[in-house]
């Protein structure tokens, strides 16, 4: 990986966003997911990080007092004015600023599970600052690999080839480039990532994007049906992997999540987790309809409580 760029801070924004929120909850996750980037810092209730906006890379610090949160944008050349306006639009949208919380909580407080979660992670919105590309590679790591095997993955490629950007006396690391990947043998993927066969899948996932470039903004605009099926063209990914990638209502239960899962909703462990994902799919949308997603959600961000109520035989 090459040196680090130097940023500059050329901006100052600020977003209100609507009750309720809880800033920390949302861009540091209990179950650990990160809000734009897996090399990005929480500390102290302020969050770096960075992305990439019309390919150029771009450093972000936000911090909040309650409902206002305040965005310094750091640069190595000035944004354009539809830059900004860009910018801005996609941090609201990675802070869930649309996201009706209040018809949730109102459904969530009539379930017994979710009534705890809501309760628990009170202000909580799903919205993630996302690189498209880095969801792909979230999706294509994932595929067939234990979770300590993919988080290893991820990190070899953000070793290797990941954007470091070097602003407000912090260092953070960015996904890799689709270019970046696209011109790379998979050979050397194999080597230097340890993908295995992924390393094709991501080769060539990496030259579609080059080719048909798509941003996560763009996909959240379409109908989810339209967005599923965009997604899927993109070599590699598969209907789980898609619904992973556009997250908005579709469920990506995976062999681990389905267990939980039905544990909680059915009272039993099932015996073949990964036969058995499209039945407990139908019992998440048989309860919880249109709020499915976001209940996955708050449940896997609480789950160490819930652990405490109920028998989960993968955390207890």
């Amino acid at each position: 990986m090459n040196r680090p760029y130097s940023y500059h801070v050329s901006d100052q924004f600020e977003i209100v966003m609507p009750e309720p929120f809880d800033f920390s909850l949302t861009v540091a996750k209990p179950a650990g997911w990160h809000w734009s980037t897996p090399r990005e810092i929480f500390r102290n209730g302020t969050l770096w990080s960075c992305i990439y906006l019309n390919s150029k890379p771009i450093g972000l610090k936000l911090s909040a007092i309650n409902k206002n949160v305040t965005v310094n944008v750091y640069v190595q050349s000035d944004l354009t004015n539809n830059e900004e306006a860009m910018l801005q639009r996609s941090v609201r949208m990675g802070l869930g600023a649309d996201e009706d919380l209040g018809a949730f909580y109102g459904f969530a407080h009539n379930d017994e599970v979710l009534s705890i979660t809501v309760n628990d992670l009170y202000g909580l919105r799903v919205g993630r600052l996302d690189d498209l590309f880095g969801r792909v590679i979230l999706a294509i790591t994932l595929q067939m690999a234990p979770i300590k095997r993919s988080q290893d993955m991820m990190a070899r490629l953000l070793d290797r080839y990941g954007t470091r950007i070097a602003f407000d006396h912090r260092e953070v690391v960015l996904w890799p480039r689709p270019s970046n990947i696209a011109k790379l043998d998979p050979t050397e993927l194999r080597r230097e990532a340890n993908l295995g066969y992924r390393a094709e899948r991501l080769v060539k996932a990496a030259r579609y994007l080059v080719e048909h470039p798509m941003s996560l903004e763009e996909v959240h605009q379409q109908p989810e049906t339209q967005a599923v099926r965009n997604v899927r063209e993109i070599p590699g990914i598969g209907e789980y992997s898609a619904g992973l990638i556009v997250g908005q209502s579709s469920v990506p239960l995976d062999v681990w999540s389905v267990v939980i899962m039905s544990e909680l909703l059915l009272g039993c462990e099932p015996k073949n987790p990964r036969q058995e994902i499209k039945a407990v799919t139908q019992a998440m949308y048989s309860r919880w309809g249109e709020w499915a997603w976001m209940a996955f959600v708050y449940v896997v961000n609480d789950l160490p409580k819930l652990a405490t109520i109920y028998n989960l035989s993968r955390l207890t």
